[in-house]
């Protein structure tokens, strides 16, 4: 990490490339629909892939997802709601920011798709200073009844936040969260389910320390009408 932080230092370019950080288990799915999402817009975007260790299935030479994983550290697989999760995320970031073309940075499961096409997104995402985290107050048991008095002072229950994993970060806050070692360390050590880490960790981070540069909601969506088994990680 570093290194990426040494990067991420360099000046941000004037057309700056979108990373895209796919967090799955073993392949992509919907990697067809993902090759005539990518296909012309070469130069604009760079993939990331975060997969289960033992995962060594390539695809095709000519794919845009050919040889685009990332090393895992772990060698236990990614668990729902723990904190190898955001481990995975902060290793994607890492490995992103090393590119000092990129200037975005977009989280997705393995099980997305993209409801809009590539230039619509690209725009959206190169055209805003801010980034898109979900961010809200929940005083509900799953909100704040998740949070543990042994993390205060560092994180006090005011600053405590709830939203989704999946964000879009500004080169920044990218760097900002990989740098981070005060914060990280306490949810590490006091987040259990049936707190889950990923839901808590960005959203009260960007919140403490970055509010004014935060949309306070994310980019992506999924239908709970079905319950947990339309999740990603359900």
């Amino acid at each position: 990490m570093r290194r990426a932080l040494e990067v991420a230092r360099d000046m941000e370019h004037r057309n700056p490339t979108v990373a895209f950080m796919f967090l799955g288990r073993r392949r992509i799915p919907f990697r067809s629909l993902w090759e005539l999402f990518f296909g012309g817009h070469d130069g604009l975007f760079s993939i990331y892939i975060h997969t289960s260790p033992d995962f060594r299935e390539e695809p095709p030479e000519d794919s845009v997802f050919y040889r685009r994983r990332i090393p895992s550290k772990v060698s236990c697989p990614v668990q729902w709601g723990r904190c190898r999760m955001v481990d995975a995320e902060r290793r994607l970031l890492a490995n992103a920011l090393l590119d000092p073309s990129n200037g975005r940075f977009v989280l997705l499961s393995e099980s997305w798709i993209p409801l809009f096409n590539f230039p619509t997104i690209y725009h959206h995402l190169t055209a805003s200073s801010l980034s898109f985290v979900g961010s809200f107050d929940d005083p509900s048991k799953a909100g704040c009844g998740r949070y543990s008095p042994r993390m205060h002072p560092i994180v006090t229950l005011a600053e405590w936040r709830k939203g989704s994993q999946w964000f879009e970060l500004h080169r920044r806050l990218a760097a900002a969260v990989v740098s981070d070692r005060r914060y990280y360390p306490v949810f590490r050590e006091h987040s259990r389910p049936p707190c889950y880490v990923d839901e808590h960790y960005l959203p009260t981070l960007v919140t403490k320390l970055f509010p004014g540069f935060n949309t306070n909601r994310s980019l992506t969506w999924v239908d709970w009408s079905r319950g947990a088994l339309m999740s990603p990680w359900g």
